[in-house]
């Protein structure tokens, strides 16, 4: 072999391996980043968990006073099932919004009813727990950090070579957990 068969042979090889370090870096540093993204997402996820308790003690105390077949109970029932299902983030984010306003109905419903205004403990939860616990997890979801976050990873992925080639490589962009019209 002369020398000039061995030069191209090892320029051909320098080639492969800082090919295969820029996709190793690259891979391992977005799966990094991706993994901090998904942090965030486990917290919300348990925020969504504490949701579907308060709505579990809503329709506790709305089973007490109103017929199970009764549309506002089926309405959260069936919120409370796709929030606690497997599904996309987007469409959970749908969901908790709609299980805020059927929440909200259900409790001007029972606090009208005449059977919670005669029940002293169901009209503390009626009038002040429930909501309270409602209105203050419905903020904790409004996912401002985890989109902040899955959104500037989502940037830099698809804005950034190395970004580009660690989603060749397998790392995914991070999905959105959007409320309403606003994307955040």
């Amino acid at each position: 072999m002369n020398f000039t068969a061995r030069a191209v042979l090892a320029f051909f090889l320098m080639l492969v391996l800082l090919s295969a370090a820029a996709a190793i870096g690259a891979y391992r540093g977005f799966s990094g980043e991706k993994a901090q993204v998904e942090l965030a997402l486990n917290s919300l996820a348990g925020v969504l968990e504490t949701r579907i308790e308060m709505g579990h003690n809503l329709l506790t105390v709305a089973k007490r006073h109103l017929s199970a077949s009764d549309p506002m109970i089926q309405s959260v029932v069936n919120d409370l099932a796709e929030l606690s299902g497997q599904a996309p983030l987007l469409d959970k984010a749908r969901v908790n919004e709609r299980f805020t306003l059927d929440a909200d109905a259900l409790l001007k419903a029972l606090e009208a009813s005449p059977g919670v205004q005669g029940d002293e403990r169901d009209l503390g939860y009626v009038t002040g727990l429930l909501p309270r616990g409602l209105e203050q997890s419905a903020k904790w979801a409004d996912a401002a950090q985890y989109n902040k976050a899955a959104l500037e990873f989502n940037s830099r992925l698809k804005g950034q070579l190395n970004g580009r080639l660690a989603m060749l490589l397998g790392v995914r962009e991070a999905e959105l957990f959007t409320m309403g019209d606003s994307g955040i």
